[in-house]
């Protein structure tokens, strides 16, 4: 509990009766008020660990983690947190609601770097501090260390939930691995989401609760199996429905069974857990994609192009579509074609005109439900492929988005066509390629970084002896007059 200041005792009456009328002067744990009262105290906790030379420091809530390190590090590692700490003047503390961070380094993928510390305090060398095992004394602290700053500021503790010093440790419900780097469920978690899964599928209807203590289950998941996030729209669309009726009891809406039997078919898995994030250095190979709903989609990489055309009826066809879900088939597409490039390139820029897929692909969602499908079956396509692929898309002016002409039918040089692929089984209903150009996928040279040439009309294709054209045609539009 944390005891309120005299000044705000006004606000803090509760009336127990018709006549009796109570102050609460202690704020308890637990309840939603006292959040940011006892995060600013944790906080100061934290703050005097360090400057007890106990860094390497980070809570979550009243979860508190420390690292240590071996002593033979700690002089090169104070001088990187001095280097850190420049940084963070520089770019100052943010917050996000109810949580505070400090800004560092701007990293490749357009992301600062987060700091939950100002990094202003060294780290000590405690090992002399009192009498430890030969173990322990590697390093830079151990428990009692901890405890002996704890028993001064009057820290009570639930020493039954301590854990010792360990390369594998729980926290905020996750195992982490720092010998392997990976962080997962544990058995035990498995084993909980599962349950509430299956207790739902138990039941015809269900209440706002029911939908936010599922959700919240599944969403928490989601930090280790990142591709979860397309899978809990239909909670999503839930939550919303029930908001304004809590007590009501509502059926699901149809698609969750789907996305619920997604979840048990990954949370069965031996192993559910991912590398533990880290920097990425992208590679940009100045690939864009766009769509036209009037016409087709294209990609460009490098100076080279492909386009495809919309079939007549796409809009309709299996479901209404719009040119959010084009938008985010040239993405697609985008992203096959570079996965298939070869090379040892995994972790792409790439730039598109429609903020709406970008968001939605940052987010792992998309509350359009034809996107969100076309992200389910990119992300499914990307974790079933050997490595590790990753897709970073920026915005770009449709103006300056070299694939706009092509997918509005204005083609530049056939010289510079990208080699055709397969189109997706899936995506067969709805587009076709209209130039199938087949060459020896041996001679293919590597992408040009130079700007795609301005595009001029008619196209022409310069026929080789060994070259063979196919035409694929519905109907005898303007779009074919060109060839």
């Amino acid at each position: 509990m944390i005891p309120i200041h005299t000044s705000q005792w006004p606000g803090a009456v509760v009336q127990i009766s018709d006549e009796l009328f109570c102050i609460d002067t202690c704020m308890c744990f637990g309840l939603r008020p006292s959040a940011g009262a006892y995060g600013s105290l944790a906080d100061a906790g934290l703050d005097l660990f360090r400057a007890n030379g106990i860094g390497l420091a980070s809570r979550w809530v009243d979860d508190h983690l420390f690292f240590r390190i071996l002593r033979e590090h700690i002089a090169a590692y104070n001088e990187q947190r001095k280097l850190w700490h420049q940084e963070i003047i520089r770019e100052g503390q943010h917050q996000d609601k109810g949580r505070i961070w400090f800004g560092g380094h701007m990293f490749e993928d357009g992301t600062l770097e987060e700091f939950d510390e100002d990094c202003r305090f060294d780290i000590k060398d405690l090992s002399g501090a009192s009498p430890r095992s030969e173990e322990d004394a590697r390093f830079s602290c151990n428990v009692s260390d901890i405890d002996k700053v704890s028993k001064i500021l009057d820290i009570p503790w639930e020493y039954l939930k301590d854990k010792s010093f360990a390369y594998i440790n729980p926290y905020i419900g996750f195992m982490w691995d720092l010998a392997k780097n990976e962080v997962f469920l544990a058995d035990e978690k498995k084993d909980k989401y599962l349950q509430a899964i299956r207790v739902w599928q138990e039941r015809t209807t269900h209440t706002l609760i029911d939908v936010q203590q599922l959700y919240g289950k599944l969403l928490h998941a989601t930090l280790i199996a990142p591709m979860g996030h397309a899978y809990l729209t239909s909670l999503e669309a839930m939550l919303r429905l029930a908001a304004d009726k809590p007590f009501l009891p509502r059926r699901p809406v149809k698609s969750l069974t789907m996305e619920l039997n997604w979840w048990k078919t990954v949370l069965e898995r031996p192993f559910v857990g991912r590398a533990i994030p880290k920097p990425l250095k992208l590679h940009d190979p100045k690939a864009y994609s766009d769509a036209s709903s009037g016409v087709g989609i294209a990609i460009v990489i490098g100076n080279r192009w492909r386009a495809w055309r919309l079939k007549k009826g796409w809009q309709t066809l299996d479901g209404a579509k719009d040119i959010g879900w084009a938008e985010a088939i040239g993405f697609e597409l985008l992203a096959l074609y570079l996965m298939q490039m070869g090379g040892s390139e995994r972790h792409f820029r790439v730039y598109g005109d429609n903020q709406g897929v970008i968001e939605g692909w940052r987010n792992g969602r998309s509350r359009n439900s034809a996107v969100n499908s076309v992200f389910r079956r990119l992300l499914s396509f990307i974790d079933d492929s050997p490595g590790s692929y990753s897709f970073h898309p920026a915005y770009v002016q449709s103006k300056c988005n070299p694939a706009d002409d092509p997918s509005r039918g204005i083609y530049s040089n056939a010289e510079l066509m990208l080699l055709t692929f397969p189109i997706p089984t899936a995506l067969q209903p709805f587009i076709s390629d209209p130039f199938v150009v087949s060459t020896n996928p041996a001679e293919y040279e590597a992408m040009s970084q130079t700007p795609p040439k301005t595009p001029k009309s008619p196209l022409t294709i310069p026929l080789a002896p060994t070259t063979h054209v196919t035409l694929i045609t519905e109907d005898e539009d303007t779009f074919y007059d060109c060839l």
